[in-house]
């Protein structure tokens, strides 16, 4: 396992300052070597602060109901020891959040970008009407560790926690809630009360190199795990970022909002968009900046969906593409003359 790496997150440290202490330029947290903890997340044993993700927090007599008329996936087959993922669309179909849905007790619990969470949350609220069920915003209370590695099992089990095998299985362990995540290699996000996974925190570093929030977002665009952001909200319809793929679309569940733009779609399978895990030598790109054809007028074909510092130089990405496009050696970034962009699927 990775040697233990100091860690300024000891015994009861207050989450939100101590991250908010490590903070790059960009908000990010991180721990003062973007490159090193990037590396170390494609080949070593990390834990990761998730601070950019935030949990909207659903519970009720019909919160089950509720969630079940505005989210892609079947709230009917979420479990204590099942989460699933699901997004939530405009009436035209549009991606408005993506989530990761847990059960923990009499609540649900979707973990969203939390740069998305307050305006998801203003909306989920408006449709309450009289339903009985509330809806907030966690906040400090409820926050998220990632842990990843080939190694990462053992890295858990050296902590307590108790280790899923199956992806998207949860284990729950003295409150806390073990979600396997989709990678190439071991991964797992624990989501539970802060004072406890503040109390654990030590006790993972002793094993696993501690990372930034990018570091970790670098192993989700690898394992082709789409997040979204203010700049990329309301751009896609679900199967664009290959949500179908990743089983995070029921075609069987009924009404929501949006559910006749994506049936129509699958069943008519007209779909000319998809997502794509991408690499560039640009050390600097922006969400929602257009992908065009080298030697063109500058018309997209496609655009950025989010992007992480890569420890091999450049920028790995996820970029939703026009298919016809999918095999083309001639993409840029921005203009017809702009940074070169490679597929990798």
């Amino acid at each position: 396992m990775t040697p233990p790496v100091s860690s300024p997150f000891g015994p009861g440290f207050d989450w939100l300052s101590a991250v908010a202490a490590h903070c790059g330029a960009d908000g990010l947290p991180d721990f003062g070597d973007r490159r090193g903890e990037a590396e170390a997340a494609l080949s070593g044993d990390v834990i990761a602060p998730l601070a950019d993700r935030g949990t909207i927090r659903v519970k009720g007599a019909d919160a089950d109901a509720f969630l079940q008329g505005q989210l892609s996936n079947d709230i009917r087959e979420l479990t204590p020891t099942r989460g699933q993922l699901a997004s939530y669309s405009n009436p035209k179909g549009r991606v408005l959040a993506i989530f990761a849905a847990i059960r923990v007790a009499d609540e649900i619990w979707l973990e969203t970008s939390r740069s998305l969470l307050a305006s998801t949350l203003k909306r989920l609220k408006m449709f309450v009407m009289r339903s009985k069920v509330t809806i907030d915003d966690a906040g400090s209370e409820v926050i998220s560790i990632g842990v990843a590695g080939p190694n990462a099992d053992r890295v858990m089990e050296a902590a307590g926690l108790l280790v899923p095998s199956v992806l998207c299985l949860c284990a729950e362990i003295d409150g806390i809630v073990v979600m396997r995540r989709r990678g190439p290699q071991n991964r797992y996000t624990l989501h539970g009360p802060a004072a406890r996974l503040s109390a654990l925190w030590p006790k993972l570093a002793a094993h696993a190199r501690p990372v930034g929030a990018e570091a970790w977002r670098l192993t989700d665009i690898l394992a082709g795990y789409p997040a979204l952001h203010p700049e990329t909200a309301e751009q896609h319809v679900a199967q664009m970022i290959n949500l179908d793929k990743l089983e995070g679309v029921s075609f069987t569940k009924g009404c929501y909002p949006g559910q006749e733009i994506v049936a129509r779609l699958h069943y008519l399978g007209n779909l000319k968009r998809r997502m794509f895990v991408a690499r560039t030598a640009a050390e600097t790109v922006t969400r929602g900046e257009a992908i065009v054809l080298a030697g063109s007028e500058g018309q997209a074909v496609g655009e950025v969906l989010d992007h992480a510092l890569h420890p091999d130089s450049g920028r790995a990405l996820l970029v939703v593409l026009h298919t016809s496009h999918a095999d083309s050696t001639d993409l840029r970034i921005a203009a017809a003359d702009g940074p070169s962009l490679a597929l990798l699927r």
